[in-house]
């Protein structure tokens, strides 16, 4: 392959590489009501694979499903996640006219509203520090047609024939200090998996530990051992988990109370934490040299709550059709209710999150009316893989 070749391929992969001069040196950090006042106000959206910036211009640092991260080097302490999900109704309607656009302003608006009430909720569950700081607004930044068309590409989205791209648009995002986090060995990342989409449990496994782990009231053994032994079946995440909770009584207190305010917190709110994603939620060492649970990002989308258990359940038990979106949605809130559950028994606490659709119908019928067919590959651990 040619070496333009090889640049082309590249830029429909990825975010272009637009700017390949180096960085000046970083400033100073600036405390954060500077930052929320001046962040952002001249950024030009430029990105770059080599993260090489000019002075005060935009820079990429990840990507994730939902968020593109980037920081400013006049404030490097803090970080910029742009949620381009929620902004793309802006970036559509900047072709159906000014009236469009404000409606769609409007709602990401109402969205970054909800989102502080609903952080500050969140905090106010768990002790200081431990869910960081967020601020959440619409903020007006400039955009490049030629990086908007390749965040398009780079998450499968098709792109509009009559796509406009304005010199500056306002989008929704999530300014937050940045964490330096421990390194893998010295945390613990608590995250589950979707049993359903696991071809490797085997069907009798996975009714054993739906029965176990789906109730406040656990059918199955009564042996810490073997409900362990079932845990791992169910969600392998948990061994490292189990393993240091027998082994490390301050990690279990910690486990136990973070656990128990999980639970309340869901129980009050109707809705989960997020634990499906790695780093999400993990736990770590204080200055005291004790472990507590870090909540980085553990705010779940506010539709994956208990209702939709309720949903999807009447329709399986009435064998009617569940959309794809409702299935991945239900997934995350089944597998959050279980495994809640789990980490309890691993904590060798009595507190169960009960919610009494969840055993409405029965594991079998869980496990076939929630199967997504194409994401078996994706949610089965690869040969090997611990």
């Amino acid at each position: 392959m040619t070496t333009s070749a090889t640049k082309t391929k590249r830029a429909t992969q990825s975010l272009p590489h637009q700017i390949t001069e180096k960085p000046s040196l970083r400033p100073s950090a600036q405390d954060l009501k500077d930052a929320l006042s001046e962040f952002g106000g001249q950024l030009v959206m430029r990105a770059s694979d080599e993260c090489r910036v000019l002075p005060h211009i935009l820079h990429l640092i990840g990507k994730g499903g939902e968020h593109i991260v980037f920081e400013d080097l006049r404030f490097p302490n803090y970080i910029l996640k742009v949620d381009f999900i929620e902004t793309l109704p802006v970036l559509y309607a900047q072709a159906r006219g000014e009236e469009e656009v404000a409606k769609a302003v409007a709602d990401i608006e109402h969205k970054a509203s909800e989102h502080r009430e609903r952080i500050k909720r969140l905090q106010s569950y768990f002790l200081a520090g431990q869910v960081p700081t967020e601020l959440v607004c619409v903020k007006e930044i400039p955009l490049h047609e030629k990086v908007v068309k390749a965040i398009l590409r780079d998450r499968n989205i098709e792109i509009p024939k009559k796509l406009v791209v304005p010199p500056s648009m306002p989008v929704l995002c999530t300014l937050q200090h940045r964490i330096e986090l421990p390194k893998k060995e010295d945390r613990v990342d608590i995250y589950s998996s979707y049993a359903e989409l696991n071809r490797t449990i085997k069907p009798d496994y996975y009714t054993e530990g739906h029965r176990l782990l789906a109730s406040a009231n656990p059918i199955g053994p009564i042996d810490h051992s073997a409900r362990e032994k079932i845990i791992t079946y169910i969600y392998p995440s948990l061994k490292k988990v189990i393993k240091l909770s027998n082994e490390d009584q301050g990690f279990r207190h910690a486990l136990a109370g973070y656990i128990k305010r999980a639970m309340q917190y869901s129980a009050d709110t109707n809705e989960i934490i997020d634990m499906a994603g790695g780093g999400n939620v993990m736990f770590r060492k204080n200055e005291l040299d004790c472990w507590e649970p870090f909540l980085m990002d553990a705010l779940s989308p506010p539709e994956l709550n208990f209702d939709l258990i309720r949903t999807s359940a009447l329709l399986i038990k009435h064998g009617q059709d569940v959309d794809v979106r409702t299935k991945a949605n239900t997934l995350n809130v089944l597998n959050y209710i279980r495994f809640a559950n789990a980490l309890a028994i691993i904590a060798r606490v009595s507190t169960r999150l009960e919610v009494p659709d969840a055993t409405a119908i029965s594991p079998e019928s869980w496990h076939s009316g929630l199967m997504i067919e194409k994401y078996l590959d994706v949610y089965t651990p690869k040969h090997g893989s611990k």
